[in-house]
């Protein structure tokens, strides 16, 4: 009974909390961006603090961790890393000291940095690193409420079937994709390659899944959302990103994909999962919820769950931080971005936006390959919502960004090399913007958005 009552109850929990919005004081949005307004709006020094506490903690264990090794596991998984990857926390690290503390504000070459429109736009009051912080904190303690308690077992087996024809993949990758969708991108790719190790999926399948599924999470979609001012339409948002994605996953299952046979990891033998004889799908989707419910252990989910954001502080809001204040420094301070980016100028003025729009638009729908959210650092001062809601989605929907789902790919089992991911980016890149296209402006039709 128990068990049931956490399936139940705990996974509509989570759905109203990540999906649901509701009014507070005038303002409909979901409830991560109604906490991220509190606390920005009423404990932000004390906070600002507490970011800079984190910051100057991964600095120093970054460059500690280089030559040291600690007997907890838990400890050197968090701190140890490879060279590129330390190299990128110490400077995120030091960049947002610099900025919040204003260190270096009398030298001319810190002006870069410091600029509002630079540094100045990833930390500090307002800063996007600050809502991050937040979101991230809030979103990844309440994701079991999807994750942990039945709702992708569940929904997963139920799909199961049309998965299989629809995308040529087992009807299990179900769990994969949902758990992508609902949980992180990077956790969907490791899951995929080491069910390909153990010989669940071929290699084909495996590339289809990684590649088409492992979009970044709701947690960070929510603070996309908020910072481009679409938390109100939350579920439209993030129902794009689905749509999109799904189309694209289509697509790329009957591509000839000849570099990725349908041969299984060297050495294993193929293991497939097959509903069980005398029960229909409903009622092994119903048990296989209830014992993952049943499974699922409360204070261990807490723990879990704190332990990943201390990965997401330690290793991937530094990354962020470096990526998107050198990236932004770029593209303020120079035309690299205009100059490759500039073809899309015309496509996007054709359609219907403004020449200075569409020159906003531009940059920002190519700058997600180095980092997923520098889109959304990009476009967020424009005046048009449709720009923003057009990039924002492009953004999620590319989904390989080489700060860290790139990154991740390469380094999988699967054999993708740094040439097929960059294909991967372009491919998604140039399906998407017409998908997008007609999205957009039938919700600027309906209202929804403007232009």
């Amino acid at each position: 009974m128990i068990s049931k009552l956490k399936f139940v109850f705990l996974s509509i929990f989570g759905f109203v909390f990540f999906l649901m919005p509701f009014n507070i004081n005038g303002e409909s949005k979901i409830a991560i961006s109604h906490i991220v307004n509190f606390v920005t709006g009423n404990m932000l020094d004390p906070f600002i603090g507490f970011t800079i506490i984190c910051a100057w903690i991964v600095l120093i264990a970054t460059v500690l961790f280089t030559f040291y090794s600690s007997k907890n596991e838990f400890v050197n998984s968090v701190f140890k890393s490879s060279r590129s990857n330390a190299v990128l926390r110490v400077v995120g690290s030091f960049l947002y000291l610099m900025v919040v503390n204003n260190w270096l504000e009398n030298y001319e070459f810190a002006g870069m940095i410091l600029d509002s429109d630079t540094g100045g736009l990833m930390a500090g009051d307002g800063g996007l690193l600050t809502t991050l912080y937040i979101t991230f904190f809030v979103g990844i303690i309440a994701l079991p409420l999807l994750t942990h308690f039945g709702i992708v077992e569940f929904i997963g087996t139920l799909l199961g079937s049309i998965v299989e024809k629809l995308f040529k993949v087992p009807g299990y990758s179900t769990i994969d994709a949902i758990a992508s969708f609902v949980g992180d991108g990077t956790i969907g790719i490791v899951v995929t390659d080491n069910q390909y190790q153990r010989g669940y999926y071929n290699r084909r399948e495996a590339y289809i899944i990684a590649t088409s599924f492992s979009i970044v999470g709701i947690a960070f979609a929510s603070a996309v959302a908020e910072e481009l001012g679409f938390g109100h339409i939350f579920p439209i948002f993030y129902g794009s990103i689905a749509l999109v994605t799904v189309i694209l996953a289509f697509i790329t299952s009957r591509m000839p994909l000849k570099k990725f046979p349908p041969n299984y990891y060297e050495g294993v033998t193929p293991n497939r999962i097959e509903i069980p004889k005398g029960k229909t799908v409903l009622e092994h989707a119903y048990e296989s919820a209830i014992k993952q419910a049943g499974d699922a252990k409360i204070q261990e989910v807490i723990i879990d769950s704190l332990k990943n954001i201390i990965n997401i502080y330690v290793g991937f809001l530094p990354i962020i931080m470096a990526v998107g204040t050198l990236s932004l420094v770029v593209a303020e301070y120079t035309q690299f971005f205009n100059i490759i980016s500039a073809p899309l100028i015309y496509l996007y003025t054709l359609i219907g936006y403004s020449k200075e729009v569409a020159a906003a638009m531009a940059p920002a729908s190519v700058a997600g390959f180095a980092d997923m959210y520098l889109p959304a650092l990009f476009i967020g001062g424009s005046v048009s919502e449709a720009s923003r809601f057009f990039v924002g989605v492009l953004a999620f929907t590319q989904l390989v960004f080489m700060s860290e789902t790139g990154m991740i790919l390469v380094k999988s089992k699967i054999g993708l090399s740094f040439w097929d991911v960059t294909k991967v980016f372009f491919f998604r890149t140039m399906i998407s913007i017409p998908i997008l296209i007609v999205i957009t402006n039938i919700l600027a039709v309906l209202g929804v958005i403007s232009f």
